[in-house]
């Protein structure tokens, strides 16, 4: 079971996503909404598709940055973020060799792991 959508295309948007990668992508849904609830400075999340991937936005302009999750080849589930921020090289420098990266653009999940709680919630 998982949280309710208020927009159905974000809805569709999981559900036409690889079976296989539905699950972990629901389970990195709920983490990244749950996470946001203690994040008053962004006003909340507002969830919406954009280049028709589910994405996180802050409420709130000019505070924080993107988030979008997808497929990123047939083993690895993405968070993406935005490529001009220095997101990704901070979570390099936390995490290491503890998370896999796409260059400066996401973290990449092995679907048949675990979701790494502590990484997810630091993002």
């Amino acid at each position: 079971m998982h949280e309710s959508f208020d927009d159905p295309m974000v809805e569709r948007a999981y559900l036409a996503m690889p079976e296989r990668f539905q699950a972990q992508a629901l389970a990195l849904r709920a983490l990244i909404l749950r996470n946001a609830e203690s994040l008053e400075a962004t006003g909340g999340l507002q969830e919406t598709l954009k280049w028709g991937q589910p994405s996180y936005l802050p409420v709130k302009a000019r505070i924080g940055s993107t988030l979008r999750v997808a497929a990123h080849d047939e083993q690895h589930l993405g968070l993406y973020f935005n490529c001009n921020t220095t997101l990704v090289e901070s979570f390099r420098s936390l995490f290491g060799d503890e998370l896999a990266y796409e260059k400066n653009r996401a973290m990449l999940f092995d679907i048949d792991e675990p979701l790494p709680e502590g990484a997810i919630a630091q993002s």
